[in-house]
């Protein structure tokens, strides 16, 4: 088992919706005037008692942006190269138990979509598959990224989370960075929405950032779904301790990133 997931099982979801629902606004006020909040600020900070100081919040947060990265906007492309998928996961459009019409690109259409999008400015890309390791696993990733990698200057991915190793190859052939969400970090929920495949193993999508952090992958995205859990709060908190940890065992060189969804269950 990894770090974090040690770290995880030490957590008691009810204990920290608990703390989380008992942040005053004095704490929200010091958290917003912390140069380096901690992860009990960003517990004031998406607690209740921040409503009132949501403004407040949002102005700080566009000057913090503006510090770091200026007036620029950095935008990615995603490329989807098959919708066939393994998992049946509830929430998802291309669960295998949806009767939807199934598309794997080959190479003539991946070149089309990379020249098309090249030609409008895009040049960053994100390629995402659903999880189906026979079909659009490492096999198929290994023939198509060094071609997809030719046309971009920044090649990230979203598929199913793979070994060290294997993620240790794709770096080798061009991958950069890896978005992986772990849908809710409240594991009744988890199994609840997630009856079929690879992706009922909790644990082993939990660990995913760490096996990414061995491999040497420097660019790594987080997320859950807001609304899957009946806590959006817990779960953001749990998102922010993770990308926490991240930073601390992994080093300053990694870029670290978070991504809200939003589940409608």
């Amino acid at each position: 088992m990894t770090a974090f997931t040690e770290i995880y099982q030490q957590l008691d979801w009810q204990q920290l919706a608990i703390q989380i629902n008992s942040k005053s606004a004095q704490e929200v006020e010091k958290a917003i005037c912390s140069d380096r909040p901690s992860l009990n600020d960003f517990m004031a900070l998406i607690s209740p008692a921040a409503y009132p100081y949501l403004e407040v919040i949002a102005q700080k947060a566009q000057k913090l942006t503006r510090q770091r990265f200026g007036n620029t906007v950095g935008l990615y492309v995603p490329l989807y190269l098959s919708n066939l998928c393994a998992n049946n996961c509830t929430y998802c459009g291309f669960s295998i138990h949806n009767p939807i019409k199934r598309k794997t690109l080959h190479e003539t259409e991946i070149i089309a979509e990379c020249e098309a999008l090249r030609s409008i400015g895009y040049n960053n890309l994100l390629l995402v598959t659903c999880e189906h390791p026979s079909k659009v696993g490492m096999n198929y990733l290994r023939q198509y990224i060094p071609l997809i990698k030719k046309y971009f200057s920044t090649l990230l991915m979203e598929v199913q989370p793979l070994t060290i190793t294997e993620y240790r190859e794709l770096k080798e052939i061009g991958l950069e960075g890896v978005l992986v969400y772990q849908e809710t970090y409240h594991q009744p929920t988890y199994q609840q929405h997630h009856l079929r495949g690879k992706k009922q193993d909790f644990f082993w999508r939990l660990e995913t950032p760490d096996r990414l952090g061995q491999a040497g992958i420097d660019k790594i995205g987080l997320g859950a779904l807001i609304g899957l859990s009946d806590n959006w709060r817990v779960d953001y908190y749990l998102v922010a301790n993770h990308l926490s940890y991240l930073q601390k065992n992994i080093g300053k060189a990694v870029t670290l990133f978070l991504s809200p969804e939003y589940a409608l269950v």
